[in-house]
């Protein structure tokens, strides 16, 4: 029986994804996701684009920051979070006025063990990530913007981002010119929508491996080109190729 450090643990919401398992070293990529990282043991090392370096046991990256990590000396539990979602911006008040990157004084890493135990689900490791990173417990993931035009492509493009034909297309659909949809799609989401479509169809694509379909089955139905398309779309992402994830299939734990 392998024990639970063996494991990869993945624990998915519609807003969030939550990683626990071996560390690797990442390429300087963006992520839209913000992006929290904590070690089990030792420190963490990250470096900037900008060529500043962090070393903490836990580290915060905003979202669309450029940035590579080191091989890391144990396991890491990594959360990613859209930033346009209410449970991200009630995070977000706590950690106002920050540097683009910084170092998580007040991560509590005993509660860690506790999200590799098999039958913690993601309520609990909700109540678990609050303790751990010092927030308040955050639910919900709803937009948390009042322009009801952008909420309202947010909403088509969270359920079908395969769908997404083109700007002018979507922008119909909420009665606005391109131009000025581009304008406030940006300016609300914090990204253009191209990135942002890409983003949302890299998630489900990973969602449809986890349940078990081939990496190749998974890119087509979330609307890239081909396995290779996706790989190269995650690695520009998150700085890792999917294979990474899915090479020891048997090694993943589902929290549900």
């Amino acid at each position: 029986m392998k024990s639970t450090d063996e494991k990869i643990h993945i624990y998915a919401w519609a807003e969030r994804f939550l990683y626990l398992g071996p560390s690797t070293k990442t390429s300087s990529h963006r992520n839209h996701a913000a992006t929290w990282l904590i070690a089990r043991e030792g420190k963490l090392r990250v470096t900037l684009a900008s060529g500043g370096v962090i070393e903490n046991q836990a580290i915060y990256l905003p979202s669309e920051v450029e940035y590579a990590t080191d091989l890391a000396s144990s396991s890491i539990a990594a959360l990613f979070w859209e930033p346009e979602s209410t449970s991200f911006q009630r995070a977000l008040a706590h950690i106002e006025n920050v540097p683009r990157g910084f170092a998580c004084t007040h991560a509590n890493r005993g509660e860690l063990v506790k999200l590799y135990e098999f039958d913690t689900t993601r309520d609990e490791a909700d109540e678990l990530l609050a303790r751990i990173f010092g927030f308040a417990r955050l639910q919900g993931n709803q937009p948390a913007f009042v322009d009801t035009r952008i909420n309202a492509a947010l909403a088509f493009l969270r359920d079908s981002p395969q769908a997404y034909d083109s700007i002018e297309a979507l922008s119909a659909r909420v009665y606005l010119s391109p131009s000025r949809f581009a304008h406030l799609f940006k300016k609300v989401v914090g990204v253009p929508v191209r990135r942002y479509v890409l983003w949302l169809k890299m998630r489900r694509a990973l969602d449809l491996a986890i349940a078990g379909d081939s990496l190749t089955t998974a890119a087509l139905s979330a609307g890239f080109s081909d396995s290779a398309h996706l790989s190269r779309s995650v690695r520009a992402m998150m700085g890792i190729a999917p294979e990474f994830l899915f090479r020891q299939r048997e090694r993943l734990v589902i929290h549900q």
